[in-house]
């Protein structure tokens, strides 16, 4: 099932717009198809050969025509459309097509590049003074480049919180050296790491080496205590009853405020009965790209954003960097900070 899908997202996002557009402009369907067919097959061995090896010089220019090829396919619906309502000829629709197209991509690239702090606030009885806790999730360092992450690492010494968590997805390349995460060394406070889809991808004994190396506190079905925190962490799993079985195997402090570190956004109903307070996920990046956001939605109950249950409270974070293609439409890059003051 899974490999008809990437067949047939493949032939979506490389063929099928340019199916269109060559039958538009010369009405040759055999042409249109002929070409079509060859790019089809050509960016499904750029995704093979892109996942399967680390060479980032060859998924570099795969990935973004991944996602220049989404943006297109979506303009090319909308296209269709236009062509059944109105009397403009194929050559009309075609160009205005792969401008408006491309207009998108120009916005949706320099969306990538923006950062956005967002802050909130979380009440408890479980704390006696105001803890300021950042999160960083889904930086996908690989994708990202350490230009982009000094300046993630800057905005959070700027906030100076007490602690960091990244709720997994730091890098998304087996080719990923440990230089390109160097930033993390100028955070002098604690770094708590848990293990995102990306990390299991990629060489996990590269990854412990790495993190161990920067002094992040990496959490693999483990807790640690900090202040009034007990944070835990729980490796990525496409089980979604990975929290439920994993939590309760794991000691916990429950006099302390206790934070659960899990990439995908599921399993925060099992996390309130095993007294967690405040859960915090990635995973999802709000979709990245519209309108990719209704695909996320069909296989998570909540894709984004802050819940809270009884006192209880769940964060998905929509990243703090892109995977892939550097765009973004309809999402943004995202450093989370929660402020945690005492209750009455």
């Amino acid at each position: 099932m899974g490999r008809v899908f990437f067949i047939l997202a493949a032939y979506l996002v490389f063929a099928y717009p340019w199916l269109r557009y060559v039958d538009w402009m010369t009405g040759n369907a055999g042409l249109a198809i002929g070409i079509s067919v060859a790019l089809w097959i050509l960016g499904m061995i750029g995704m093979h050969y892109s996942f399967v090896g680390p060479n980032l010089k060859v998924r570099y220019p795969v990935v973004h025509w991944l996602g220049a090829g989404f943006i297109l396919a979506s303009t090319t619906f909308i296209a269709e459309f236009v062509r059944l309502i109105t009397a403009y000829p194929d050559s009309v629709v075609a160009n205005g097509t792969l401008i408006c197209a491309g207009l998108v991509m120009i916005v949706a690239n320099l969306l990538s590049h923006h950062i956005s702090v967002r802050k909130m606030d979380i009440p408890s009885y479980k704390v006696s003074r105001t803890w300021r806790v950042v999160q960083l999730s889904d930086v996908h360092i690989g994708s990202r480049q350490t230009g982009y992450f000094r300046r993630v690492i800057r905005k959070v010494q700027k906030l100076n919180p007490d602690f960091v968590v990244i709720t997994g997805d730091l890098i998304d390349s087996s080719a990923v050296e440990i230089e390109s995460l160097q930033p993390l060394t100028w955070l002098d406070m604690p770094v708590y790491f848990s293990i995102g889809n990306h990390e299991l991808y990629a060489d996990m004994g590269k990854v412990m080496d790495m993190s161990g190396k920067l002094g992040l506190r990496t959490l693999r079905q483990q807790s640690n205590e900090f202040g009034e925190f007990c944070i835990t962490g729980i490796d990525d799993a496409p089980d979604p009853d990975q929290v439920s079985r994993q939590l309760p195997n794991i000691s916990r402090n429950q006099e302390k405020f206790n934070i659960l570190l899990y990439h995908r956004p599921q399993g925060w109903e099992s996390a309130i009965d095993h007294g967690i307070d405040l859960m915090l996920s990635g995973h999802t990046h709000k979709g990245q790209i519209f309108p990719f956001n209704f695909v996320v939605r069909k296989y998570f109950k909540r894709t984004h954003g802050l819940h809270s249950h009884g006192g209880r409270y769940f964060y998905i974070s929509p990243g703090t960097g892109t995977w892939g293609p550097l765009m973004r439409l309809g999402s943004y890059n995202e450093i989370s900070m929660f402020t945690i003051t005492p209750s009455c």
